[in-house]
């Protein structure tokens, strides 16, 4: 793996671990709605699409881990073999 190519994947996961964010706090706006729902069964409704973009937010934090684990396996293998390791 290249300088460049750790640097894309390193922001790769930072940018995944924003759409994580931001789909929480999407989620938790649903939530918000739920509490004080303008028509009848509105309140389940907001809390289904809460507990989906949760899933979705989940799915990206575990991306941008997947993507750091496999930054530090080459980092470790390369130190491992001697090669330059790079921060």
């Amino acid at each position: 793996m290249t300088a460049t190519e750790r640097a894309q994947a390193k922001l790769k996961a930072a940018n995944l671990r924003i759409l994580a964010a931001s789909q929480r706090q999407n989620a938790a706006a649903h939530r918000r709605q739920a509490t004080h729902p303008i028509y009848p069964g509105q309140a389940g409704i907001c809390e289904g699409k809460a507990a989906v973009i949760d899933g979705f937010a989940a799915r990206s934090e575990a991306q941008a881990e997947l993507l750091d684990a496999q930054i530090h396996e080459i980092a470790v293998a390369l130190g491992a073999r001697g090669g330059k390791v790079l921060n």
